[in-house]
């Protein structure tokens, strides 16, 4: 069953991410870094589960419509979260994004660790061909948050139009893009079978269900720390240092759009924003060094304003000073005490 798992996850996120090589930046293919970005989010959660004062609990998603650009047009958003967890573990977080006008509705889908059922697909061979194929296909329970009543109901017979309804329907096939190295998707076989049946059931709401919504936006949420008295969103990635040859001149960057979607949300529901680097020690061997995190204040206080580096995907980061990052352990200790 794990072997079909990851055989799914191939055929699901070839078939639904283009790949872009950004010539300004070494060993940078986009479909890459998407792949082996789970490693990053799988070893956080192991990480912090070995810490007696604070849970983790997964990210979800904002998504919402392309603005019109008419006047009065603004952003309107559906919060959902994908996990095995029961979604009262979750009601804290869901009360807090609640109270943001903007969020119109807030769904929890449960995925069920059982029931899972083979479904027919199309896929893209490596030549080019298109032809049918099969992936595994979740089982899901809906549940709805009450604004009301600040808990969740369960939604008899739910499926994923309580999403997709907020959308016309496609008039057209979503693109197919080719399968390609497998090999990327190996280091999966290290984890266990409920951490590779979250990742899956994440995919394939994102890559197979929504991909059927015309002009949807979405934006991922990695997860939250939950303290005795605190919450805090961490956004996490692996990645290695910009370096020279004195430390003291070192600097990570972070992504300029992301920064401000995160600084927009952290005034929108008053939660820190905590950005979670794993050490590697270069983009091939990919080495683990150590946790290296800051909030984003503090990343905001040491950010060079005038200056920007080419990141991923085209986008220009924003860089930081190593020195302003502290360990991770660190962070958490604080918030314990």
């Amino acid at each position: 069953m794990k072997k079909d798992i990851i055989e799914s996850l191939y055929k699901v996120m070839c078939s639904a991410t283009t790949t872009a090589i950004d010539a300004r930046i070494t060993n940078n293919d986009y479909f890459k870094r998407r792949v082996l970005g789970f490693r990053a989010e799988i070893e956080f959660e192991n990480l912090i589960k070995k810490s007696p004062k604070v849970d983790f609990l997964e990210g979800g998603q904002f998504i919402s419509k392309k603005l019109t650009g008419e006047l009065g047009d603004k952003n309107v958003f559906i919060y959902t979260t994908i996990s095995s967890d029961k979604p009262r573990d979750y009601l804290e977080v869901y009360k807090t994004i609640s109270k943001w006008e903007e969020v119109e509705s807030l769904i929890y889908i449960k995925m069920s660790k059982d029931g899972w059922v083979d479904e027919p697909c199309e896929i893209k061979t490596n030549r080019g061909l298109r032809k049918q194929d099969k992936i595994l296909r979740p089982a899901y329970v809906f549940y709805q948050f009450n604004t009301q009543t600040k808990d969740f109901d369960k939604i008899n017979n739910g499926d994923f139009d309580i999403v997709l309804n907020h959308f016309p329907p496609s008039q057209r096939r979503p693109s197919l893009f080719r399968l390609r190295k497998k090999k990327q998707f190996n280091y999966f076989e290290e984890y266990n079978f409920a951490i590779l049946q979250k990742i899956y059931a994440n995919r394939y709401f994102l890559d197979v269900i929504m991909r059927k919504a015309p002009g949807r936006q979405i934006i991922d949420l990695d997860g939250f720390l939950v303290f005795k008295n605190k919450i805090i969103l961490v956004e996490i990635k692996e990645k290695s240092p910009i370096t020279s040859d004195e430390i003291d001149k070192w600097k990570y960057g972070w992504d300029s759009r992301r920064i401000l979607w995160y600084l927009y949300l952290q005034k929108k529901i008053s939660m820190q924003i905590l950005y979670s680097i794993r050490q590697i020690n270069n983009r091939t061997d990919r080495k683990f060094v150590q946790w290296d995190s800051i909030f984003l204040d503090d990343f905001l206080r040491g950010v060079g304003w005038s200056t920007s580096r080419a990141g991923g995907g085209g986008e220009d980061t924003l860089l930081a000073p190593y020195s302003f990052f502290r360990r991770l352990k660190d962070i958490i200790k604080d918030n314990t005490n």
